[in-house]
Protein backbone atom coordinates (compact mmCIF):
# COMPACT_ATOMS: atom_id res chain seq x y z
CA UNK A 1 0.00 0.00 0.00
CA UNK A 2 2.44 2.41 -1.12
CA UNK A 3 0.17 5.50 -1.70
CA UNK A 4 -0.27 5.62 1.77
CA UNK A 5 3.21 6.81 2.69
CA UNK A 6 3.09 10.03 1.27
CA UNK A 7 5.52 13.24 1.64
CA UNK A 8 3.54 16.48 3.44
CA UNK A 9 6.48 18.83 3.81
CA UNK A 10 4.74 21.17 1.71
CA UNK A 11 2.27 21.33 4.54
CA UNK A 12 4.46 21.80 7.41
CA UNK A 13 2.98 25.24 7.99
CA UNK A 14 0.01 24.11 9.01
CA UNK A 15 1.45 22.25 12.29
CA UNK A 16 4.93 22.98 14.74
CA UNK A 17 8.45 23.41 12.77
CA UNK A 18 10.04 19.86 12.00
CA UNK A 19 6.77 18.11 13.47
CA UNK A 20 6.11 16.12 10.23
CA UNK A 21 8.01 13.05 8.64
CA UNK A 22 6.90 10.65 6.36
CA UNK A 23 8.49 8.39 4.11
CA UNK A 24 8.64 9.74 0.40
CA UNK A 25 7.52 8.16 -2.30
CA UNK A 26 6.71 9.18 -5.65
CA UNK A 27 2.51 9.78 -5.92
CA UNK A 28 1.78 12.31 -3.72
CA UNK A 29 -1.97 14.04 -3.04
CA UNK A 30 -2.93 17.66 -4.18
CA UNK A 31 -2.65 20.24 -1.78
CA UNK A 32 -6.63 20.53 -2.28
CA UNK A 33 -7.13 17.47 -0.91
CA UNK A 34 -5.22 17.52 2.51
CA UNK A 35 -6.44 20.76 2.40
CA UNK A 36 -9.95 19.73 2.82
CA UNK A 37 -9.22 16.92 5.18
CA UNK A 38 -7.04 18.84 7.81
CA UNK A 39 -10.38 21.65 7.19
CA UNK A 40 -12.66 18.75 9.11
CA UNK A 41 -10.11 18.03 11.99
CA UNK A 42 -11.02 21.22 13.51
CA UNK A 43 -12.87 20.51 17.42
CA UNK A 44 -14.35 22.47 19.74
CA UNK A 45 -11.61 23.14 22.03
CA UNK A 46 -8.96 24.00 18.74
CA UNK A 47 -8.16 27.90 19.58
CA UNK A 48 -8.25 29.23 16.11
CA UNK A 49 -6.66 32.23 16.55
CA UNK A 50 -3.96 31.36 18.86
CA UNK A 51 -1.59 33.39 16.76
CA UNK A 52 -4.08 36.37 16.34
CA UNK A 53 -5.09 39.71 18.63
CA UNK A 54 -7.57 41.68 18.37
CA UNK A 55 -7.37 45.29 20.44
CA UNK A 56 -9.74 48.26 20.58
CA UNK A 57 -8.06 51.81 19.37
CA UNK A 58 -8.78 54.83 19.08
CA UNK A 59 -7.53 56.04 15.42
CA UNK A 60 -5.57 54.84 12.77
CA UNK A 61 -2.65 56.85 13.89
CA UNK A 62 0.80 55.46 13.28
CA UNK A 63 1.86 55.85 16.96
CA UNK A 64 -1.04 54.51 18.25
CA UNK A 65 -0.57 51.13 15.75
CA UNK A 66 3.09 51.01 16.91
CA UNK A 67 1.96 50.46 20.61
CA UNK A 68 -1.10 48.21 19.86
CA UNK A 69 0.93 45.90 17.79
CA UNK A 70 3.35 45.59 20.42
CA UNK A 71 0.40 44.94 23.09
CA UNK A 72 -1.10 42.08 20.45
CA UNK A 73 2.96 41.13 20.34
CA UNK A 74 2.82 40.47 23.84
CA UNK A 75 -0.62 38.71 23.94
CA UNK A 76 0.46 36.12 21.46
CA UNK A 77 3.24 35.47 23.29
CA UNK A 78 1.56 35.05 26.29
CA UNK A 79 -1.47 33.02 24.83
CA UNK A 80 1.09 30.21 22.60
CA UNK A 81 2.95 29.47 26.22
CA UNK A 82 0.54 29.84 28.54
CA UNK A 83 2.14 32.27 30.94
CA UNK A 84 1.74 35.49 31.39
CA UNK A 85 5.61 35.39 32.82
CA UNK A 86 7.07 34.46 29.25
CA UNK A 87 7.14 38.53 28.77
CA UNK A 88 10.07 38.32 31.75
CA UNK A 89 12.17 35.73 29.80
CA UNK A 90 15.52 37.66 28.32
CA UNK A 91 15.33 36.47 25.08
CA UNK A 92 11.94 37.40 25.05
CA UNK A 93 11.77 40.47 26.53
CA UNK A 94 14.81 41.82 24.00
CA UNK A 95 12.14 41.02 21.17
CA UNK A 96 9.37 43.06 22.13
CA UNK A 97 10.86 46.02 20.46
CA UNK A 98 11.05 44.35 17.27
CA UNK A 99 7.48 43.00 17.49
CA UNK A 100 7.31 43.95 12.99
CA UNK A 101 9.75 41.45 13.02
CA UNK A 102 7.26 38.80 13.65
CA UNK A 103 3.71 40.39 12.21
CA UNK A 104 2.31 38.52 9.05
CA UNK A 105 -0.58 40.91 8.10
CA UNK A 106 -3.07 43.59 10.28
CA UNK A 107 -5.82 45.16 9.43
CA UNK A 108 -8.98 47.61 10.82
CA UNK A 109 -12.41 46.62 11.28
CA UNK A 110 -15.01 48.78 13.23
CA UNK A 111 -17.82 46.46 15.04
CA UNK A 112 -20.59 48.85 16.23
CA UNK A 113 -18.72 52.21 17.19
CA UNK A 114 -15.27 50.60 18.38
CA UNK A 115 -12.59 50.33 16.24
CA UNK A 116 -10.31 47.02 16.23
CA UNK A 117 -6.89 46.83 14.83
CA UNK A 118 -6.49 43.05 13.86
CA UNK A 119 -2.94 41.31 13.74
CA UNK A 120 -1.58 38.10 12.88
CA UNK A 121 1.73 36.80 13.79
CA UNK A 122 3.98 34.33 12.22
CA UNK A 123 3.87 30.85 14.08
CA UNK A 124 7.06 29.65 12.94
CA UNK A 125 8.72 32.71 14.11
CA UNK A 126 7.17 32.85 17.39
CA UNK A 127 7.51 29.13 18.36
CA UNK A 128 11.63 29.71 17.38
CA UNK A 129 11.38 32.41 20.07
CA UNK A 130 10.16 30.67 22.53
CA UNK A 131 12.06 27.69 21.93
CA UNK A 132 15.42 30.03 22.25
CA UNK A 133 13.94 31.24 25.35
CA UNK A 134 13.17 27.78 27.14
CA UNK A 135 9.79 29.05 27.51
CA UNK A 136 6.90 27.21 27.46
CA UNK A 137 4.57 26.20 24.03
CA UNK A 138 0.93 25.33 24.81
CA UNK A 139 -0.96 24.10 21.58
CA UNK A 140 -4.12 25.18 20.03
CA UNK A 141 -6.05 21.59 21.04
CA UNK A 142 -7.11 22.81 24.96
CA UNK A 143 -9.23 21.39 27.34
CA UNK A 144 -12.49 23.16 27.56
CA UNK A 145 -13.57 23.77 31.39
CA UNK A 146 -16.84 24.14 32.64
CA UNK A 147 -17.84 26.87 35.57
CA UNK A 148 -20.14 26.48 37.50
CA UNK A 149 -20.15 29.91 39.97
CA UNK A 150 -22.34 30.14 43.22
CA UNK A 151 -22.87 33.89 44.49
CA UNK A 152 -24.12 35.37 47.22
CA UNK A 153 -26.95 37.74 47.51
CA UNK A 154 -30.19 38.90 48.89
CA UNK A 155 -32.35 35.77 48.45
CA UNK A 156 -29.16 33.79 49.68
CA UNK A 157 -26.53 31.71 47.49
CA UNK A 158 -27.88 31.38 44.15
CA UNK A 159 -26.49 29.35 41.06
CA UNK A 160 -25.29 32.10 37.90
CA UNK A 161 -25.81 30.31 34.45
CA UNK A 162 -24.80 31.24 31.33
CA UNK A 163 -28.31 33.07 30.03
CA UNK A 164 -27.94 35.63 32.84
CA UNK A 165 -26.85 39.03 32.31
CA UNK A 166 -24.04 39.08 34.24
CA UNK A 167 -20.44 41.42 34.17
CA UNK A 168 -18.72 38.58 35.72
CA UNK A 169 -19.67 36.23 33.12
CA UNK A 170 -18.72 38.54 30.42
CA UNK A 171 -15.64 39.73 31.94
CA UNK A 172 -14.68 35.83 32.20
CA UNK A 173 -15.53 35.18 28.79
CA UNK A 174 -13.30 38.36 27.94
CA UNK A 175 -10.40 37.18 29.36
CA UNK A 176 -10.68 33.87 28.62
CA UNK A 177 -10.88 34.60 24.79
CA UNK A 178 -7.92 36.63 25.26
CA UNK A 179 -5.73 34.31 26.90
CA UNK A 180 -6.74 31.36 24.95
CA UNK A 181 -8.67 28.95 27.23
CA UNK A 182 -11.80 27.20 25.91
CA UNK A 183 -14.52 27.60 28.92
CA UNK A 184 -18.59 26.80 28.99
CA UNK A 185 -21.02 27.63 31.43
CA UNK A 186 -23.65 25.04 32.17
CA UNK A 187 -27.28 25.64 31.58
CA UNK A 188 -28.79 25.18 34.90
CA UNK A 189 -31.65 23.65 33.41
CA UNK A 190 -34.15 21.39 35.68
CA UNK A 191 -31.59 18.52 35.13
CA UNK A 192 -28.54 20.73 36.05
CA UNK A 193 -30.88 21.64 39.47
CA UNK A 194 -31.69 18.30 40.19
CA UNK A 195 -28.14 17.35 39.92
CA UNK A 196 -26.37 19.92 41.55
CA UNK A 197 -27.52 22.70 44.46
CA UNK A 198 -26.09 26.23 45.34
CA UNK A 199 -24.46 24.59 48.14
CA UNK A 200 -22.46 22.14 46.28
CA UNK A 201 -21.23 24.71 44.58
CA UNK A 202 -20.52 26.92 47.32
CA UNK A 203 -19.05 24.00 48.92
CA UNK A 204 -17.15 23.52 45.73
CA UNK A 205 -17.95 19.45 46.32
CA UNK A 206 -16.22 17.92 43.55
CA UNK A 207 -18.69 14.60 43.25
CA UNK A 208 -22.17 16.28 42.50
CA UNK A 209 -20.46 18.65 40.09
CA UNK A 210 -18.45 16.38 37.73
CA UNK A 211 -21.32 14.36 37.86
CA UNK A 212 -23.59 17.10 36.23
CA UNK A 213 -20.87 17.79 33.79
CA UNK A 214 -20.90 14.62 32.39
CA UNK A 215 -23.57 15.29 30.08
CA UNK A 216 -21.42 18.23 28.65
CA UNK A 217 -18.44 18.37 26.32
CA UNK A 218 -16.24 19.55 29.05
CA UNK A 219 -12.22 18.10 30.08
CA UNK A 220 -12.56 19.87 33.69
CA UNK A 221 -14.44 22.38 36.23
CA UNK A 222 -14.21 24.96 37.80
CA UNK A 223 -16.30 25.63 41.31
CA UNK A 224 -16.63 29.34 41.94
CA UNK A 225 -17.72 30.37 45.05
CA UNK A 226 -18.27 34.52 44.74
CA UNK A 227 -19.18 37.20 47.28
CA UNK A 228 -18.95 41.14 48.08
CA UNK A 229 -16.12 41.24 51.44
CA UNK A 230 -17.21 45.10 51.94
CA UNK A 231 -17.99 47.94 49.97
CA UNK A 232 -14.66 47.84 47.97
CA UNK A 233 -13.74 44.13 47.69
CA UNK A 234 -15.42 41.23 46.25
CA UNK A 235 -13.58 37.99 46.84
CA UNK A 236 -13.72 34.69 44.24
CA UNK A 237 -12.80 31.55 46.04
CA UNK A 238 -12.23 28.41 43.37
CA UNK A 239 -11.28 24.97 42.69
CA UNK A 240 -10.20 23.78 39.59
CA UNK A 241 -10.81 20.22 38.93
CA UNK A 242 -9.29 18.87 35.04
CA UNK A 243 -7.36 15.24 34.49
CA UNK A 244 -5.71 14.10 37.30
CA UNK A 245 -5.51 17.92 38.85
CA UNK A 246 -7.00 19.89 41.16
CA UNK A 247 -6.35 23.04 42.56
CA UNK A 248 -7.51 25.85 44.62
CA UNK A 249 -7.39 29.59 44.28
CA UNK A 250 -8.88 33.08 45.27
CA UNK A 251 -8.75 36.48 43.99
CA UNK A 252 -10.04 39.92 45.50
CA UNK A 253 -10.71 42.63 43.12
CA UNK A 254 -12.54 46.07 43.37
CA UNK A 255 -15.74 45.03 40.88
CA UNK A 256 -16.94 42.00 39.52
CA UNK A 257 -15.13 42.88 36.50
CA UNK A 258 -11.66 42.63 37.88
CA UNK A 259 -12.51 39.57 39.94
CA UNK A 260 -13.51 37.75 36.45
CA UNK A 261 -10.46 38.83 34.88
CA UNK A 262 -8.06 37.91 37.71
CA UNK A 263 -9.97 34.29 37.97
CA UNK A 264 -9.55 33.41 34.93
CA UNK A 265 -5.72 34.53 34.54
CA UNK A 266 -5.24 32.40 37.64
CA UNK A 267 -6.75 29.56 36.33
CA UNK A 268 -5.41 29.69 32.95
CA UNK A 269 -2.00 29.55 34.84
CA UNK A 270 -2.79 26.22 36.28
CA UNK A 271 -4.03 24.82 34.07
CA UNK A 272 -0.84 25.56 31.57
CA UNK A 273 1.29 24.35 34.08
CA UNK A 274 -0.85 20.74 33.18
CA UNK A 275 -0.56 20.64 29.27
CA UNK A 276 1.98 23.29 28.31
CA UNK A 277 5.34 21.91 27.52
CA UNK A 278 8.77 23.63 28.05
CA UNK A 279 11.30 23.43 24.77
CA UNK A 280 14.07 23.55 26.79
CA UNK A 281 13.13 20.75 28.85
CA UNK A 282 15.19 17.43 28.08
CA UNK A 283 12.94 15.17 25.79
CA UNK A 284 12.82 11.84 27.14
CA UNK A 285 12.82 9.77 23.77
CA UNK A 286 10.25 8.14 21.38
CA UNK A 287 6.83 6.69 21.70
CA UNK A 288 5.18 4.67 19.68
CA UNK A 289 1.16 4.96 19.03
CA UNK A 290 -0.44 1.94 17.42
CA UNK A 291 -3.80 3.26 15.78
CA UNK A 292 -6.36 0.97 14.42
CA UNK A 293 -9.42 1.67 12.41
CA UNK A 294 -7.81 3.64 9.40
CA UNK A 295 -9.20 2.12 7.18
CA UNK A 296 -8.43 4.52 4.05
CA UNK A 297 -5.86 7.31 3.44
CA UNK A 298 -8.10 10.22 4.58
CA UNK A 299 -8.30 8.69 8.14
CA UNK A 300 -4.69 8.01 8.26
CA UNK A 301 -3.41 11.57 7.05
CA UNK A 302 -6.52 13.14 9.62
CA UNK A 303 -4.56 11.19 12.13
CA UNK A 304 -0.90 11.69 11.45
CA UNK A 305 -1.70 15.59 11.42
CA UNK A 306 -3.47 15.44 14.58
CA UNK A 307 -0.87 13.52 16.33
CA UNK A 308 1.91 16.12 15.09
CA UNK A 309 -0.13 19.18 16.44
CA UNK A 310 -0.20 17.52 19.95
CA UNK A 311 1.56 19.85 22.10
CA UNK A 312 4.10 17.66 23.89
CA UNK A 313 5.03 15.98 20.16
CA UNK A 314 8.14 17.63 18.12
CA UNK A 315 7.81 14.91 15.29
CA UNK A 316 5.36 12.07 14.24
CA UNK A 317 6.80 9.77 11.64
CA UNK A 318 4.49 6.61 10.16
CA UNK A 319 6.77 3.60 10.56
CA UNK A 320 4.71 1.22 9.37
CA UNK A 321 0.74 -0.06 7.71
CA UNK A 322 -1.26 -2.75 7.40
CA UNK A 323 -4.53 -3.64 7.03
CA UNK A 324 -5.79 -0.51 8.81
CA UNK A 325 -3.36 -0.33 11.45
CA UNK A 326 -0.70 2.28 11.22
CA UNK A 327 1.44 2.59 14.11
CA UNK A 328 3.26 6.33 14.28
CA UNK A 329 6.68 7.26 15.97
CA UNK A 330 6.35 10.34 18.73
CA UNK A 331 9.20 12.42 18.95
CA UNK A 332 8.21 14.20 22.18
CA UNK A 333 8.96 17.41 24.00
CA UNK A 334 9.14 16.61 27.96
CA UNK A 335 8.08 13.39 29.34
CA UNK A 336 5.47 10.92 28.43
CA UNK A 337 3.04 11.43 30.84
CA UNK A 338 2.55 14.94 28.75
CA UNK A 339 1.81 12.97 25.46
CA UNK A 340 -0.69 10.90 26.52
CA UNK A 341 -2.33 13.79 28.66
CA UNK A 342 -2.45 16.10 25.64
CA UNK A 343 -4.14 12.24 24.16
CA UNK A 344 -7.06 12.42 26.44
CA UNK A 345 -8.65 15.91 25.48
CA UNK A 346 -9.03 14.18 21.44
CA UNK A 347 -12.19 12.74 20.94
CA UNK A 348 -10.65 11.27 17.93
CA UNK A 349 -10.45 8.30 19.03
CA UNK A 350 -9.89 6.24 21.97
CA UNK A 351 -7.32 4.18 24.13
CA UNK A 352 -7.72 0.23 23.83
CA UNK A 353 -7.60 -1.78 26.85
CA UNK A 354 -6.68 -5.38 26.53
CA UNK A 355 -8.58 -7.20 29.46
CA UNK A 356 -7.01 -10.63 29.04
CA UNK A 357 -3.27 -8.97 28.83
CA UNK A 358 -1.41 -8.53 32.57
CA UNK A 359 1.42 -7.53 31.25
CA UNK A 360 2.52 -3.81 29.84
CA UNK A 361 3.32 -3.02 26.47
CA UNK A 362 5.62 -0.32 24.90
CA UNK A 363 3.16 0.62 22.51
CA UNK A 364 -0.04 2.67 23.18
CA UNK A 365 -2.70 1.29 20.92
CA UNK A 366 -6.08 2.88 20.22
CA UNK A 367 -9.01 3.34 17.79
CA UNK A 368 -10.17 5.82 15.28
CA UNK A 369 -13.65 6.96 15.57
CA UNK A 370 -14.15 8.56 12.54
Amino acid sequence: MHFLLVSLNWAKSWVKPSQVTLFSYPLRVSSLTVLLLLSGTVQSNEITDLYESRLAVESQSRDERQDALRNAFEQVLVKVSGHQAVLEKDAVRSELARHTNYLVQYSYATEGRQLLLRAQFDERRIEELLRRADATYWSARRPNVMLWIATDEDRGVQLLGRERNSRLIEALREQAQWRGMPISFPLLDLTDRMLVSPSDVWGRFDVPVLEATKRYPADGVVMLRVQQVDDQRWRGQWTLVVGNTRRNGQSYAADLEALGKDVMNEVTERVAAEYAVTYGEASEGDLTIRVTNLLDLERVLEAETMLGRLGAVERVTLTRYHQGTAEFKLRLLGDVGRALQALELENRMEPVVDPWSGTATPVMEYRWLR
